[in-house]
């Protein structure tokens, strides 16, 4: 809880960009989005900054569900542009990343 707060109190924290997934009242999902301002010569870029799904609810498509909310959210704001990070040895983000366009 200390970090998220932390991180809300960041200047480039937006609200309008922490998606969360809920199910009988309890959070299951989220996608936390990231705005960059600060390219010289370049447009804003978005980025997938933390995207987390409950493992009760792998497979069912929530991380894909919640990616899509996210790049929408950006494609709103006007932002042609997106990136995300993810471990190398996270298979299954992988693969959703990949199958989503990104490389």
């Amino acid at each position: 809880m200390e970090d998220l707060t932390n991180r809300m109190a960041e200047n480039w924290f937006d609200f309008e960009g922490f998606f969360l997934a809920r199910h009988a009242g309890r959070i299951i999902g989220y996608c936390w989005t990231k705005i960059h301002h600060d390219r010289v010569n370049e447009g804003a870029i978005g980025e997938i900054y933390v995207l987390g799904v409950d493992p009760a609810a792998h497979s069912s498509g929530l991380g894909k569900a919640l990616t899509l909310t996210g790049l929408n959210y950006f494609r709103r704001k006007g932002i042609k542009e997106s990136m995300l990070y993810v471990d190398a040895d996270n298979h299954a983000a992988l693969i959703l990343y990949k199958k989503l366009g990104f490389n």
